[in-house]
C-alpha cells in the first residue's frame, strides 16, 4: 500500500465510546467493538437502514452501493437475511403499522413527516433489489472487483476462478520433490525419507507456511546445496579421522568421570560408551548413509555429560569430538535447510502453474487485488470507492494484514475522511466491526495483531456495552471471572470491559429444584495424591460427571422442576462445548451410558472420518473390479459389513466369488456410464447398507459399542462423500482422476465449507459442539468440561509460526524453521492467548447456566509428576503460574475468585459419580403433536400439481393421489365379473417370465417410461437392443428379462389405438367417453420423432382456484366431483408423457404401468374405466388438454379445438397388444365447452361471467 496513516494517539489514550447506532457519525474509519451477545448484527442492519435513508451521509445509498463484507458464505447469507428482515420491519413501520423494534421506531420518529413516503419507497426498492446487494465474503468482494473492473486492475479478462487449488499444489510439490530429491546421494535421501517419507509428508509439515503468505522467515537457513556440499566434505574427513583417532579418544573418555545415566557405570567400563563406539565402527565398516546422529551428539564436546567435578576437554585435546560436533550440527541442519528450500521452491512452482493456466484461487484474489491497489495508479481505488462509498466489515477480528491492506488502500490511504470532508462525492466511510476477544481463527490465517494495528489507525473507537443474550447472573459471572485478572488476554491491547444487561434480562431465569442462583458453576475434580491425574483418566471422569449433571437436569425438567420462560428444559437446549472430535467421542459415550442421545457438530472435514477411509477402499474396488485383493479390502469395511467368515467363504467358494466379482463389474459399468453416485447408491441398495447401519447402531446394548457404530452419523458421512464425489466427477475426466483426487483429500484436505461434517439428525438431542463451531450461537445451558486439560507441549513442532516485534516496533508474523527456544516460548504464549479467547467464546454462549470444569491433570516429567493446569486458560485466570499445584491450591484460588459473588458457585466432583440412566419414562426425544389450527389462513402464492389437487380425495380402492408409479400393485377385479370373450382369457406369454409378473411399483414404472422416452418408435427393432440393457442396468432389472421386454415393447408399439369396445360401459359408473378415435390405423410405431414431444412441461397460471368451483364444473359434464384441496393461487405444474401430431391433429398419451390383473382379461375397457376413475386420471387428462389447448392457441393461426385436438390416450402397458386390439387402451376427448369453461375458471376474473354461457353454447365470448 501507499504511505501508512499515522497513529491516532487520541484514540489510543481514550476509552472507547458507547455506541448509539442512531447517532453514529459516518465518514472516515471507525472501529466498533462488539462483545459477545451485544447485538452486532442488529447494529449492522440498523446502520444499513440509516444508509438507505441517507441519514448522516450526503445522499441516500442503494443496496448496490453499501458494501458489507464478512468471512464465510454461511455468515453472508445470514447477514443478508437479517438485513432483509430488518428492512421489512422498517417498511411496516413507515406504512404506519405497530412494530416492536425501538431503533426502527426512533428512525421513523426522527424522519420528517414530509419525507416518510419517500423513505417507504426506498425501503420497498431495497427489498426488491436485496438479491443484488453488495453483501460478500472477502473473497467474493475481491472476485467481483477483479471481474467488473478488470481493465482498471490490469487483470486478464479471461482468468478462471477455482475454489480448489489442491491439484496445482499436488503438481508443484511433486515437481519440487523430483528435482530436489532424485539427484541426492543415499545419505541425504535417507534423512529426507526419514523426516518426510514422501511428498505428501512434506506438504503436511509445510502447510502452515504455504498458507501464511504474509509471514517472513525468522532468518534465512543455510542454502541446501551448500549445506549438502559441506556435509559431504565433513563426512569424508570424518571417515579418515575416525580410524586414526578412535582408540585415543576412547582412552581419553575412560579417564574422565562420565555420567552414568548416559554412558553406564564406570565399574562396568562404561558399557553404553562401548556401544556408541561399536555403532560408529559398524557405520564405517558397513554403512552407506550417515553416521548415527544420537552417538555423534552424545560424543560432542558441547553435549558431553560428566559427573560433578569433571572438566570438559579442549578442542586441541579432543579434535575428533569437535569434528563429531560439527558433523552432528550439519546433519541436524539438513531438515530446516530442506524445508526452507522447499517452502520457496514449492511456492514458486505453485504460483507458476496457476499463472500458466490463468487460474485464480481464493488467496490469489486477495494478493491480486492488493497488488493492483498498491500500484501507482489512482484509477482502481477511486473506481471501487465510487461504487461503494460506505463499507461495513463484519468479524473484523478475523482479518489478516493483506485483507486490511485492501480496505485501507481504498478507504484510508488515498481517500480518507479528512481528505474528502469537503467533497461530498468522495465522502467515504469504513466501519470495522468485531471483537478481539473472539479472535479464534489463527489456524485459518486470521491475525489478531492486524486488528490491534488497525485500531491504532482509526479515527474513532466505539463499543457495544449491553449483552442482550444472557441472563443477568450469567453476564455477571463472566464479567467477574475475566475482570479479576489484570491482563486476562495476555495483551494490554485486548482489555476486558464488563458489559451490562438490559432490564429484560431479569426475566431470563431457569427455575430449578435446587434454587441455586449461580449461573457460572465451577466443578472441581481432585487428583490422586500419589499418582496424580493423567489426561485420559481426567477426560473420562469429567465426561462422566457432565453426563450425570445433564441426567439430573433432564430428569428434573421431566418432573416439572427445571424450566425456563419458554417451558421445561429439553435435551436440545443443552450444549457441550469441546475442542475436538476425541473429546466429543468421550462425551458421547458417557451420555449413551445414561440413555441420552447426542449429536456432534464440528468444523471437521468429512475426509477425516473412518467412512472416508473406507470409501477409498470401495472406490478402488469399483475402479478395478477384477482385482480380488481390492474387493476383499472393500468387503472388510464396516460400510459393506462382511464378516471374517463371509470373506473366508469368498476365498473358498468359487461360485460365490464369481458372483461378487460380477456384481462389482456391473457397478463398475454403472460408474462408467452413469456416474459415481448411481454406482454407490446401487451398491448401498444391494448390500442393504442403510438398513444395516441403522439397525446395527440401534441393536447395540453396550454404550461404547453403540457410540462406535452410530448409524445415523455414518450414513450421513457416506451420503456426504457420495455427493462430493459426484460433484467433483463433473470437473474431472475419468475414474482414475476422480480416485486420485479423492485419495489426495484423505492426505491433505483443505476443509472447505462443503466438506464440513453435516448434522446427522435433527431430533431433540443434546448438542456436542466444538467451540469454534459454537461461535455466534447461543444455548440455554452449556457444559464446558475439558478446557482445563492442557495441550501436549512436550514435542516442539518445526517449523513454527509466531509474532515478534520488528525494528520498526511493529508486530510481524515470522516462520521459524529451526524451532528456536525463544520462538517456542513465543508460540506457546500465543497459543495460550488464543485458548483464553476460546474460553471467552465458550463462556458467552449460554443464556442461563454454564458448568465449567477444572481438573488438576498432571504429567510425568524428568523432574517428577508435575501439574499442567498453569498451561491452560482457566489456570491462567485462576493465577496458577507454575507446575507446583495441588487440589488445595486450586480450591483456594477458586474460592478467592468467587468470594461474595452470587453469580458463581463451586462444587467438587464426587468420588462416586452417579451413573444412573435417564428414566425411560423421561425419554428426551419427546413425541410432539401439532396444535389444531383454528384461525383462517390465507395460503400464499405457490406452485401446485395434479397430485396436490387429488391427494385428499378418497375413492374406491385407490389411495389418495396414487399414480401407477406408486401404487402399481393395486389390482382391479371388476372385469372378472363381466363377460369377457374367451379368446382373450389366456395369458399372452407362457412360461415363468411375462409382462404380468414383471416387477411392479415405482422402479418398474420409471424404467418403462425411460425406455419409451429414449427409443424412436419407427425403428424400435434397432433401438431396443441398444436402450434396453442401459435402462435395465440403471434400474436394476435382471438380464433374463431382456427378451420378454423386447417382445413386449414391440407388441405395445404395434397395438392399434382404436376399436375400443364399449359394450359393457353401462356397468361402469362415472363419466364414460362417447367419442371414438378418428384414425383406425393409428399406432405408436407410426409416430416419428419429428411428430412427437416427450415430457412436455407446462405451467397453468391461476388467479385463485377453489375445490367447490372445480367440482361444480366437473359435475356439469358428468365427471366425478369429489375433490378436496386448499385454495390454490399461483401456478399448476405438470408433465405430459407424450404429445404427438397425426394427420393434422394433436394427441396426448400417458403411459401407465399399473398391474390390474394377471391376464389380458383384467385390461378390458370397463376395468380401465375403474382405474381412471379411482385414480382420478380423468382430472389429469382434462388438465393436460387445457395445457395443450392454450399452447396450440398461441402457435396455430387458425386454431380450433374441435379440428386440432385429437384427444387423450391412457396406455396401460401391461394390457396393450396388437393381437387383442382395444385392451389396455383408454381414450377420451374432453368436451370443448368443458375446456373453455376451465380456461375461464383458471382466469378467475372471467369465470363467473362466462361459465353459464360456455356450458350452454360451447363457445367463448
Amino acid at each position: 500500500m501507499s504511505e501508512q496513516m499515522p497513529l491516532n494517539t487520541q484514540a489510543l489514550q481514550s476509552a472507547p465510546q458507547a455506541l448509539d447506532p442512531l447517532t453514529l457519525p459516518f465518514g472516515g474509519s471507525r472501529l466498533i467493538e462488539a462483545s459477545a451477545g451485544t447485538g452486532k448484527t442488529y447494529t449492522i442492519s440498523g446502520l444499513y437502514l440509516r444508509l438507505l435513508l441517507g441519514d448522516g451521509i450526503p445522499a441516500p445509498l442503494t443496496c448496490e452501493q453499501i458494501l458489507v463484507v464478512t468471512f464465510t458464505n454461511a455468515a453472508t447469507e445470514e447477514l443478508r437475511d437479517r438485513i432483509r428482515r430488518r428492512i421489512q420491519v422498517a417498511f411496516k413501520c413507515f406504512l404506519g403499522l405497530t412494530i416492536a423494534d425501538p431503533f426502527v421506531q426512533a428512525l421513523y420518529d426522527n424522519t420528517p413527516e414530509s419525507e416518510r413516503a419517500i423513505a417507504l419507497r426506498r425501503f420497498d426498492l431495497a427489498l426488491k433489489s436485496l438479491d443484488e446487494a453488495a453483501i460478500f465474503t472477502i473473497h467474493g468482494f475481491c472476485q467481483r472487483i477483479l471481474s467488473d473492473l478488470a481493465f482498471e486492475s490490469s487483470l486478464l479478462f479471461e482468468s478462471d476462478f477455482t475454489l480448489d487449488d489442491s491439484e496445482f499444489l499436488h503438481h508443484a510439490v511433486r515437481d519440487f520433490w523430483r528435482e530436489a530429491c532424485y539427484p541426492l546421494p543415499d545419505y541425504l535421501a535417507q534423512i529426507i525419507a526419514k523426516e518426510f517419507g514422501e511428498p505428501d509428508g512434506l506438504v503436511k509439515q509445510l502447510r502452515p507456511l504455504l498458507g501464511a503468505s504474509q509471514a517472513k522467515p525468522l532468518k534465512p537457513a543455510l542454502k541446501f546445496d551448500a549445506l549438502a556440499l559441506s556435509l559431504r566434505q565433513s563426512l569424508e574427513r570424518f571417515k579418515l579421522a575416525w580410524p586414526r583417532g578412535r582408540d585415543g579418544l576412547l582412552a581419553l573418555l575412560h579417564s574422565l568421570p562420565l555420567n552414568g545415566t548416559r554412558f553406564g557405570k564406570a565399574t562396568d567400563k562404561y558399557p553404553k560408551l562401548a556401544a556408541m563406539f561399536d555403532a560408529l565402527d559398524n557405520w564405517l565398516a558397513f554403512g552407506h548413509g550417515l553416521p548415527p546422529l544420537k552417538e555423534l551428539e552424545a560424543l560432542s564436546l558441547s553435549e558431553l555429560k560428566l559427573n560433578k567435578g569433571g572438566v570438559i576437554p579442549s578442542v586441541s585435546e579432543a579434535p575428533l569430538m569437535d569434528h563429531m560436533e560439527q558433523l552432528a550440527t550439519l546433519i541436524a541442519a539438513i531438515k530446516p535447510a530442506f524445508l526452507y528450500s522447499a517452502k520457496l521452491g514449492i511456492s514458486e512452482r505453485f504460483a507458476q502453474q496457476k499463472q500458466q493456466k490463468n487460474v485464480l484461487t481464493p488467496d490469489d484474489l486477495l494478493t491480486t487485488l492488493a497488488s493492483a491497489l498498491n500500484a501507482n495508479n489512482e484509477t482502481l481505488p477511486k473506481a471501487v470507492a465510487t461504487r461503494f462509498p460506505v463499507a461495513l466489515i463484519d468479524e473484523f477480528q478475523d482479518t489478516d494484514p493483506l485483507q486490511f491492506a485492501i480496505f485501507s488502500g481504498i478507504y484510508q490511504d488515498r481517500y480518507s475522511f479528512e481528505q474528502s470532508k469537503n467533497d461530498t462525492e468522495n465522502k467515504l466511510s469504513l466501519l470495522m466491526i468485531g471483537d478481539p476477544k473472539q479472535a479464534i481463527y489463527a489456524f485459518r490465517g486470521a491475525d489478531i495483531h492486524t486488528y490491534i494495528e488497525a485500531r491504532h489507525h482509526t479515527q474513532a473507537h466505539y463499543h457495544l456495552d449491553t449483552n442482550y443474550r444472557s441472563s443477568a447472573n450469567m453476564v455477571a459471572g463472566v464479567n467477574h471471572l475475566f475482570s479479576q485478572h489484570h491482563d486476562p488476554f495476555i495483551s494490554q491491547s485486548i482489555p476486558f470491559d464488563s458489559v451490562k444487561t438490559p432490564s429484560s434480562a431479569k426475566g431470563k431465569i431457569l427455575t430449578e429444584k435446587t434454587a441455586n442462583p449461580a449461573a457460572l458453576r465451577l466443578r472441581l475434580l481432585s487428583e490422586s495424591a500419589e499418582n496424580g491425574l493423567n489426561k485420559t483418566t481426567a477426560r473420562h471422569l469429567l465426561a462422566e460427571d457432565a453426563a450425570a449433571q445433564i441426567t439430573h437436569l433432564l430428569t428434573d425438567a421431566a418432573n416439572g422442576e427445571c424450566h425456563g420462560p419458554k417451558g421445561p428444559l429439553i435435551a436440545k437446549d443443552i450444549a457441550i462445548l469441546v475442542r475436538d472430535r476425541n473429546e466429543a467421542a468421550v462425551m458421547k459415550t458417557a451420555l449413551s451410558k445414561r440413555h441420552i442421545g447426542a449429536v456432534f457438530l464440528s468444523r471437521d472435514s468429512v475426509f477425516d472420518t473412518l467412512e472416508a477411509r473406507e470409501m477409498a477402499l470401495i472406490l478402488r474396488s469399483l475402479a478395478n473390479p477384477k482385482d480380488e485383493r481390492a474387493l476383499r479390502s472393500a468387503l472388510a469395511t464396516a460400510l459393506l459389513g462382511y464378516s471374517a467368515e463371509q470373506i473366508h467363504a469368498f476365498n473358498q467358494d468359487e461360485e460365490h466369488r464369481q458372483l461378487l466379482l460380477e456384481q462389482f463389474f456391473n457397478l463398475h459399468q454403472v460408474w462408467q456410464k452413469r456416474g459415481i453416485m448411481p454406482a454407490l447408491l446401487s451398491l448401498a441398495n444391494s448390500t442393504k447398507l442403510i438398513d444395516r447401519l441403522l439397525h446395527t447402531a440401534s441393536a447395540q446394548t453396550d454404550a461404547q459399542d453403540r457410540d462406535a457404530t452410530n448409524g445415523e452419523r455414518r450414513l450421513t458421512d457416506f451420503r456426504h462423500l457420495a455427493e462430493l464425489l459426484q460433484q467433483k466427477a463433473t470437473e474431472l475426466d475419468g475414474m482414475s482422476a476422480l480416485l486420485n483426487w479423492y485419495e489426495q483429500q484423505l492426505i491433505d484436505n483443505t476443509g472447505t465449507d462443503e466438506q464440513q461434517l453435516r448434522l446427522e439428525s435433527e431430533q431433540n438431542l443434546v448438542q456436542i459442539v466444538t467451540i469454534h463451531k459454537s461461535k455466534g450461537l447461543e444455548y440455554p445451558v452449556c457444559f464446558v468440561p475439558f478446557v482445563s486439560l492442557a495441550r501436549d507441549n512436550r514435542r516442539r513442532p518445526t517449523p513454527m509460526l509466531y509474532h515478534r516485534t520488528n525494528d520498526a516496533g511493529e508486530q510481524e508474523l515470522v516462520w521459524d524453521i529451526e524451532g528456536t527456544d525463544e520462538g517456542w516460548e513465543r508460540a506457546k504464549q500465543e497459543t495460550l492467548a488464543e485458548d483464553l479467547r476460546l474460553l471467552y467464546v465458550a463462556l458467552t454462549r449460554p443464556v442461563y447456566l454454564c458448568y465449567l470444569y477444572i481438573a488438576n491433570h498432571s504429567r510425568q516429567l524428568k523432574n517428577g509428576l508435575k501439574s499442567q493446569l498453569h498451561e491452560t486458560a482457566i489456570g491462567y485466570l485462576l493465577g496458577i503460574g507454575d507446575s507446583e499445584c495441588d487440589f488445595a491450591r486450586i480450591c483456594n484460588a477458586a474460592q478467592q475468585l468467587t468470594q461474595d459473588v452470587e453469580a458463581i458457585s463451586i462444587d467438587k466432583v464426587p468420588d462416586d459419580i452417579d451413573e444412573r440412566p435417564l428414566p425411560s419414562s423421561q425419554d428426551i426425544a419427546q413425541i410432539l403433536s401439532a396444535k389444531t389450527l383454528t384461525r383462517q389462513y390465507s395460503t400464499p402464492w405457490r406452485v401446485g400439481s395434479y397430485s396436490g389437487l387429488v391427494k385428499n380425495t378418497s375413492h374406491g380402492k385407490a389411495a389418495p393421489g396414487a399414480d401407477d408409479e406408486i401404487l402399481g400393485t393395486l389390482e382391479y377385479t371388476a372385469a372378472q365379473t363381466l363377460s369377457i370373450p374367451n379368446e382373450a382369457s389366456h395369458e399372452l406369454q407362457d412360461g415363468m417370465l411375462n409382462r404380468f409378473n414383471f416387477e411392479r411399483g415405482a422402479n418398474a414404472g420409471s424404467f418403462m417410461h425411460l425406455v419409451l422416452e429414449e427409443i424412436d418408435f419407427t425403428q424400435a427393432e434397432i433401438d431396443l437392443p441398444l436402450q434396453l440393457p442401459k435402462a435395465m442396468l440403471q434400474y436394476g432389472i435382471a438380464p433374463e428379462w431382456q427378451t420378454v421386454l423386447h417382445t413386449w415393447y414391440l407388441d405395445v408399439l404395434h397395438a392399434p389405438l382404436c376399436a375400443i369396445p364399449h359394450a359393457l360401459e353401462s356397468q361402469v359408473t362415472g363419466h364414460v367417453s362417447a367419442v371414438k378415435p378418428a384414425h383406425p390405423d393409428l399406432c405408436l410405431a407410426k409416430l416419428s420423432p419429428q411428430n412427437t414431444l416427450v415430457e412436455m412441461e407446462f405451467y397453468l397460471p391461476l388467479s385463485e382456484l377453489k375445490d367447490t368451483e372445480l367440482n361444480a364444473l366437473l359435475q356439469q359434464f358428468g365427471y366425478e366431483s369429489t375433490l378436496k384441496f386448499d385454495d390454490l393461487k399461483g401456478m399448476l405444474k405438470g408433465f405430459i408423457d407424450l404429445t404427438f401430431e397425426y394427420q393434422g391433429q394433436y394427441y396426448i398419451a400417458d403411459y401407465k404401468s399399473n398391474h390390474l390383473g394377471d391376464n389380458i382379461n383384467a385390461y378390458h375397457q370397463s376395468a380401465l374405466q375403474s382405474a381412471i376413475t379411482d385414480h382420478r386420471y380423468d382430472l389429469q387428462y382434462i388438465l393436460y388438454s387445457l395445457a395443450l389447448h392454450r399452447y396450440l392457441s398461441l402457435r396455430l393461426p387458425s386454431y380450433d379445438y374441435d379440428s386440432h385436438i385429437g384427444g387423450c390416450y391412457y396406455l396401460f402397458l401391461r394390457g396393450m397388444s396388437a393381437q387383442y386390439p382395444g385392451y389396455g387402451i383408454y381414450y377420451d376427448k374432453p368436451p370443448k365447452a368443458l375446456i373453455l369453461a376451465l380456461d375461464s375458471l383458471f382466469n378467475d376474473n372471467l369465470f363467473h361471467s362466462r361459465l353459464t354461457g360456455a356450458i350452454d353454447t360451447g363457445v367463448t365470448a
